[in-house]
């Protein structure tokens, strides 16, 4: 099995039907799967240079997210290009993902959506393009706070 330093175990409610939306929606790509019966009792996906593992809900040890509910936990992956936000979003909306937030610019060199997918996880689709700083971003945050402060 291959990981990464964090890596995020994904509990949902059917685990073959997580798998194929991460793959099909989002690139993601199956390292491994193990099974017992019919079960996925795990698996590691691998996205970009990180994995992660999708995994079926176990009674009485974990839950699946309520895919209604508010969710405390996101995930952002970081695209190569804005259009890769864009197109990584309409693909993920088509594959049954919720659109929360629309691609848009936050400022030039920063694009983002944000969807939650089938299975209750909150995703963010985000392309920050090599010469943003964390000051630019600063800048843009205390925008915004302004302009929702007034």
């Amino acid at each position: 099995m291959q990981t990464s330093t964090l890596h995020p175990n994904l509990t949902v409610t059917d685990a073959r039907a997580a798998i194929d939306f991460y793959v099909g929606a989002l690139g993601a790509e199956v390292v491994d799967e193990i099974t017992a019966g019919d079960a996925i009792i795990h698996s590691d996906l691998s996205l970009g240079g990180s994995t992660f593992t999708v995994a079926a809900a176990f009674p009485g040890s974990s839950a699946a997210p309520d895919a209604s509910a508010p969710s405390s936990v996101s995930f952002t992956v970081n695209l190569p290009s804005a259009d890769d936000v864009d197109t990584t979003f309409a693909r993920a909306v088509a594959a049954g993902a919720s659109a929360v937030a629309e691609p848009a610019d936050w400022f030039e060199g920063f694009r983002q959506s944000e969807l939650r997918c089938p299975f209750g996880h909150r995703w963010f689709l985000v392309h920050v393009a090599p010469q943003i700083t964390a000051a630019d971003v600063q800048r843009a945050s205390d925008a915004w706070m302004a302009t929702e402060a007034g």
